[in-house]
């Protein structure tokens, strides 16, 4: 009886003196090798195979680290460094780091850089806050100083636009001031169509229900008043 180590993974195999030189499958990790690299003898103290981190040669002198869950055969200083097992499905496999540790900075149209478009001044491509004036932007996507301003202005004027939008529905609810409601909102919605669509949903769809409503109950309250001329007339 024999035992040589895998040359993928590194796992010492049991096997007949027989089967030494001849190809093996190794019950850990699947693969084939030549079973010629010898690890123990029944008769010998040699301690030769291959670290699966380095995969080099483990010499008979070098100071050996096995897995203690698979007792797949390492350098000490290899085990170290990788701080766990190299088998595949091996409950001593390190834990992978984090992508947001590793990952490559942000960058735009190439660029790790952009300008400030408040105040012009370079800053990280990522950044949603300038350092220097304290501007602040909707996303990291870079935007020229236009957009910035005209994005800044609609932002002034979204408090306004949520208190109209919620006006116009209170008013078209109310029967006696539905025709003021209804075609104020029909004359002020596309007009300010985009500054309502920066809204949440909600608020472009009270504006539009306002409008139905109210225009809905002034045609209701033209025809009740037309039935009513129309019946006392004669």
């Amino acid at each position: 009886m024999a035992t040589y180590v895998c040359s993928s993974c590194g796992k010492e195999v049991e096997t007949e003196d027989a089967g030494m030189g001849s190809r093996m499958t190794c019950p850990a990790c699947q693969s084939q090798s030549a079973a010629g690299a010898v690890a123990t003898t029944e008769g010998g103290a040699a301690r030769i195979g291959v670290c699966a981190f380095c995969l080099s040669t483990i010499g008979s002198g070098d100071a050996v680290t096995a897995c203690p869950a698979c007792r797949a055969l390492y350098h000490e200083d290899c085990w170290r460094e990788n701080g766990g097992c190299a088998v595949y499905g091996c409950s001593q496999v390190p834990a992978v780091e984090p992508r947001k540790a590793i990952e490559i900075p942000v960058s735009y149209w190439g660029q790790e850089n952009k300008p400030c478009p408040a105040c012009g001044k370079e800053i990280l491509a990522a950044a949603v806050r300038c350092r220097f004036c304290g501007a602040t932007f909707s996303s990291a996507q870079p935007e020229d100083a236009a957009a910035f301003s005209q994005r800044s202005a609609q932002e002034k004027r979204l408090p306004q636009v949520r208190q109209r939008v919620v006006l116009i529905f209170v008013l078209s609810l109310i029967p006696c001031l539905a025709p003021v409601g209804g075609l104020w909102g029909l004359v002020w919605y596309p007009t300010h169509k985009s500054d309502v669509q920066a809204l949440p949903s909600l608020y472009a769809a009270l504006c539009k229900m306002g409008i139905a409503v109210g225009l809905g109950q002034t045609v209701l309250m033209a025809l009740v008043a037309a039935m009513y001329a129309a019946a006392h007339g004669h």
